[in-house]
């Protein structure tokens, strides 16, 4: 990928994203006209896990799955609630994550600490980030 075409990705999933208390990211919608420059800064940390509308919705993850992808291939899927669950070694090497789930929000708990939220029917590009755990709540909020 070209540096101008990988700069216009960064640039639109940083404005994707938003770092809520403990280190939680959860999405947010980017607003039309929004000041490129401040947004190219707030991308420049590590790479970050972005929400993805299409986040690798060609995979066919069946619902109630959360399912661990990479590219278009389904690695792992979960499906329990209300405890966390270690990813098996395939589940580790996902790119992105995909909750079909209607009202449940699942979060997802990388090698580095971070933890994001998926909201029901969303799904995450990782961006290089490890996935080692996730957590299918009742909640259908991000808290």
């Amino acid at each position: 990928m070209r540096n101008d075409k990988r700069a216009a990705v960064v640039t639109a999933a940083a404005a994707l994203c938003t770092v809520t208390g403990g280190g939680v990211m959860t999405a947010q919608a980017a607003t039309p006209g929004q000041n490129q420059a401040r947004t190219a800064t707030a991308a420049k940390p590590a790479p970050a896990p972005t929400a993805d509308s299409a986040a690798r919705l060609t995979a066919k993850c069946p619902y109630p799955y959360v399912c661990f992808t990479k590219g278009t291939t389904i690695l792992s899927k979960y499906k329990d609630a209300g405890y966390w669950q270690t990813l098996g070694p395939k589940g580790r090497t996902a790119d992105s994550a995909n909750n079909t789930r209607h009202d449940d929000v699942v979060y997802v708990r990388f090698s580095n600490a971070k933890t994001i939220c998926m909201k029901p029917g969303q799904g995450w590009a990782f961006n290089g980030a490890h996935p080692r755990q996730v957590y299918i709540s009742t909640s259908s909020t991000c808290k």
